[in-house]
């Protein structure tokens, strides 16, 4: 395994895990140049081709935790940050060529009311829920990531989607 070809595959699956995590582009681009990092590090520590994806999901997961507990308590805002009309930044969406024009748009709302709501979650329900129903990883493969038994890993899942659905009927997006 070598190192370049390695990230080059995992690069964009690094960026959008910490992005969602993270909820900013700047933290997002941080946290994948300090992962790349530590995979250029650690790359020979890894079991095999088999658990590559689970092993850098975890460092990224490890490393945004590690991020958000520095940061707890000190709320700055990027100069740099994009800021639109409406309820806040909207993720960029692949369009649909056969969606209408009104579709497009309450889509790409939708998407970021979520994305939002999203963010309003503890960190430890947030990555979870990320990794599950975003990226799609089995629980398996979360209690792998993340150290935890398959059982807690349910139990936070759970939890978080009944969090976030609260945070969704409260803010009237469903």
């Amino acid at each position: 395994m070598n190192f370049e070809n390695v990230f080059l595959q995992y690069q964009k699956m690094i960026y959008n895990l910490a992005w969602r995590i993270m909820g900013n582009k700047e933290d997002a681009e941080d946290i994948t140049q300090e992962v790349a990092m530590k995979i250029y590090r650690n790359l020979h520590k890894c079991k095999g081709e088999g658990f590559l994806s689970a092993w850098i999901a975890k460092i990224t997961h490890n490393t945004c935790m590690d991020v958000l507990r520095r940061k707890k308590g000190k709320h700055t805002t990027s100069l740099d940050d994009v800021v639109e009309l409406g309820d806040g930044e909207v993720q960029v969406q692949m369009q649909d060529n056969e969606a209408s024009p009104e579709e497009l748009l309450l889509q790409k709302e939708i998407s970021g009311q979520i994305e939002s709501a999203l963010q309003k979650l503890p960190p430890e329900f947030r990555s979870l829920v990320v990794l599950r129903d975003v990226n799609g990883y089995s629980y398996e493969e979360i209690a792998e990531i993340l150290d935890l038994p398959k059982g807690t890993v349910k139990s936070r899942i759970f939890r978080g989607r009944i969090k976030l659905k609260d945070i969704l009927l409260r803010e009237q997006i469903i």
